[in-house]
């Protein structure tokens, strides 16, 4: 982003505001279609977004900096997603803390500004995850070996946020985070990788409903307890994983990205995404094209209710009759967490002017466990910064 402006005050902090706004509508093709938020009626809100950054230079290595972000999913309610303090201990060592961006992504600290890359939006089935901020201390490092420009982040806090669990809003807490990522440029080559650890909690009342239903028939069902335990999301060990490749020629790139999600035993399955990307520079124009996949496997979830008896026979008709019906909502919860989609999207951007980029795209949406939700979406948008 550029700077807007510069503002200077005898005494004090050199102040820089710089802005950006991403104006995107989009709709599907077929009026029972509907993907991302979009649906048959053209419509700005789902991937929209404004913010404001504000850093000012207190001293000569002590910096602040908050961004404030819109986005149109939220009814453009502007809300502080960055506010954090920098200090520079060496001029290759940095240490922030604050409520920072988490690094998990090779677009992570410019995922809201559009025009940072080609596409109208990042592929979905890597960077539509619930969290990408955290309240918490982030050290970067960076240096050069030869021909080789390096950097690494380590970053510690806590992350809350909203999720969903089967369907369901609920409170996503991670403890202990703790993650480190290294990026190595040469040329026209790049590659970065991340691995994070932390502890999972969610909260939702009906789910915890349904962990203490199953609890209750300990009595009757030995197993249930323990499949109880192996479903709820309390404390549970949870890592992430993120691998990227890219190769800018400028006239020509090729990119590649994946992620690996794992939450030991609980009832979020495992799911891998990816995406590959190439396109081309002509001028003032970017056509590129996008193949995306995600796969979430419930396997060892439906391992955990193989020790459960569909039905039982106690001779009390209201408890037997209760039991199957518990038993069938953990299938159903369980049979909810797998998922298996992949998307096209081909598309173009045109650059007006420094800051300034046009972009229209079309993406073909195939979910290979249910034909129902597949989709075709076209998209417009502004991508604009100051």
């Amino acid at each position: 982003m550029r700077g807007l402006f510069r503002c200077y005050f005898p005494g004090i902090a050199d102040t820089q505001i710089n802005g950006f706004a991403n104006f995107i509508g989009g709709m599907t093709l077929d009026d029972d279609e509907a993907v991302y938020g979009y649906d048959s009626d053209f419509g700005f809100k789902p991937a929209s977004v404004f913010g404001l950054q504000v850093r000012g230079e207190i001293s000569d290595k002590l910096s602040a900096t908050a961004q404030l972000v819109g986005r149109g999913s939220e009814d453009y309610d502007a809300d502080f997603e960055w506010a954090y303090m920098t200090y520079s201990v060496t001029p290759n060592t940095s240490i922030s803390a604050g409520r920072l961006r988490v690094p998990l992504f090779k677009y992570s600290s410019s995922l809201d500004v559009g025009y940072a890359y080609h596409w109208i939006t990042p592929p979905q089935s890597v960077y539509n995850i619930d969290y990408n901020n955290i309240d918490g201390v982030r050290v970067d490092y960076q240096n050069y070996v030869g021909n080789w420009e390096y950097s690494g982040q380590l970053t510690a806090g806590r992350i809350e946020t909203d999720t969903l669990i089967a369907g369901t809003p609920a409170n996503l807490t991670l403890t202990n985070v703790v993650s480190v990522s290294m990026d190595v440029t040469r040329d026209w080559f790049s590659a970065r990788a991340l691995y994070g650890v932390g502890s999972v909690s969610a909260q939702n009342d009906d789910y915890e409903g349904f962990i203490a239903g199953l609890r209750q028939f300990g009595q009757v069902v030995s197993t249930a307890p323990g499949v109880a335990d192996n479903l709820n999301i309390d404390d549970d060990s949870g890592t992430f994983f993120e691998l990227a490749v890219d190769i800018d020629k400028y006239d020509w790139f090729l990119g590649a990205e994946y992620t690996r999600v794992d939450v030991d035993e609980s009832v979020i399955a495992v799911n891998d995404a990816w995406y590959v990307t190439a396109g081309m520079r002509i001028g003032k124009f970017t056509p590129h094209i996008t193949y995306e996949r995600e796969e979430a496997d419930n396997s060892d979830q439906f391992g955990y209710l193989a020790g459960l008896p569909g039905t039982i026979s106690t001779g009390d008709t209201a408890l037997d009759a209760g039991w199957a019906q518990l038993y069938q909502t953990a299938q159903g919860i369980v049979a909810t967490q797998a998922a298996e989609t992949a998307a096209v999207t081909a598309g173009v951007r045109y650059d007006v002017q420094p800051g300034l980029a046009l972009k229209a795209g079309m993406t073909w949406y195939e979910d290979k466990r249910n034909a129902l939700n597949d989709a075709t979406l076209l998209r417009v948008g502004v991508n604009y910064t100051f």
